[in-house]
């Protein structure tokens, strides 16, 4: 029997994994075939109740990791990579659909996770497909490039990453947007402390850990807002144990005044990805570090800026003009300075958007099924 399996989800606790879940999974429902999640922390899709939107959950089993760590090649690591996620692989066979759902996936060291159920699929003959990703160009070598050619189709998110493939000879490539764009509001009450005019603040542990100097640039950024505002909203949008934005913004608050600190407010740990963004649609500006948050805001008009390490911020700003205030990581002292331009220009930032949105979704087709 058809059906489909999703692979390269680490759990809801990711919130832009989750936002792409929520979008995905009506287009996908369309065929009317069983689907399957290949996830890293069930428990977590049940407390956002994605378990609700799939047939099946299939957990990985992680205490394998130290195996995959310690392989010293990369055919290594993907014999391990296919320990780990045996349940979910045992159920591909020539009916089933692989589709890569993890968007950046392919940006980082560990990127034979993915490559794993991708060969399987084809020795088995099965589809794969990536979907809404993003892949940055200097990770793309002989032995990536073969694994992506290889692949039924890919979905690209953004033009950069479309591009390269196409440079590459790679030439099953759709150029559509991140399906989180589509990702509905949902209400909910506003926290304690939001009042007035609100900015919000993402910031990540996965980018304190790339540069020394950015948590002092985004307190400077903190301490600028909140002369121009009645609150700060910390929004952290990944709440991993090990990659937990709270944690990082914690430290920033730490920097500022007693009388900086009471104008702060805090988003509830039980709010989905839809709540989040409903939360990010009242704020007269944006900062941040997730690339789902910067998605939250582009797409309800909100003013944002993003500081970015990879293809997938510097793809996404070019294709809505939003690019000029795209920073990367590099350039992090600019971060005060021009969230001090965005301010000024704020209302025809939050126009141009408003229009943006405002023409025709792009359509969704499953012509790969």
């Amino acid at each position: 029997m058809k059906k489909i399996l999703l692979y390269g989800h680490g759990g809801a606790y990711n919130h832009g994994a989750e936002a792409i879940l929520r979008t995905s999974l009506p287009i996908f429902r369309e065929i009317n075939v069983p689907i399957l999640l290949s996830t890293h922390f069930p428990e977590q899709d049940r407390e956002f109740g994605l378990d609700k939107l799939v047939d099946r959950l299939i957990p990985a089993d992680l205490s394998l990791v130290p195996e995959e760590k310690s392989a010293g090649s990369f055919e290594g690591r993907e014999c391990a990579a296919a320990k780990i996620y045996r349940d979910a692989l045992a159920e591909i066979d020539s009916e089933t659909i692989c589709i890569g759902v993890g968007g950046d996936n392919y940006c980082y060291p560990n990127w034979h996770r993915q490559s794993v159920f991708h060969r399987i699929a084809k020795e088995r003959g099965g589809q794969s497909i990536l979907w809404g990703c993003s892949i940055q160009p200097e990770m793309i070598d002989e032995r990536m490039a073969d694994i992506l050619r290889g692949h039924d189709h890919i979905f690209a998110r953004e033009s950069l990453t479309a591009n390269t493939l196409l440079e590459r000879g790679i030439s099953r490539v759709t150029l559509l947007p991140d399906p989180a764009f589509l990702l509905p509001v949902e209400p909910v009450e506003l926290p304690k402390g939001f009042q007035g005019r609100t900015a919000a603040v993402n910031l990540s542990p996965l980018m304190l850990r790339q540069s020394e100097q950015l948590l002092k640039h985004f307190v400077e950024t903190a301490r600028f807002l909140l002369t121009k505002v009645d609150t700060l909203l910390l929004l952290p949008h990944v709440t991993m144990p090990v990659d937990n934005d709270q944690e990082a913004l914690d430290k920033m608050v730490e920097y500022l005044s007693p009388s900086e600190q009471a104008r702060i407010c805090r988003v509830s740990h039980e709010l989905n990805a839809g709540q989040r963004k409903y939360l990010i649609s009242h704020c007269e500006l944006l900062v941040c570090c997730r690339t789902h948050a910067s998605i939250a805001g582009y797409s309800t008009g909100v003013p944002t800026i993003v500081v970015g390490y990879s293809v997938k911020s510097q793809g996404i700003g070019v294709d809505i003009g939003m690019d000029h205030w795209v920073l990367p990581i590099s350039d992090s002292s600019r971060l005060m300075p021009l969230t001090a331009a965005l301010w000024e220009e704020r209302n025809a930032v939050r126009t141009a958007l408003q229009r943006r949105n405002a023409m025709p979704a792009p359509k969704f087709q499953a012509k790969f099924f």
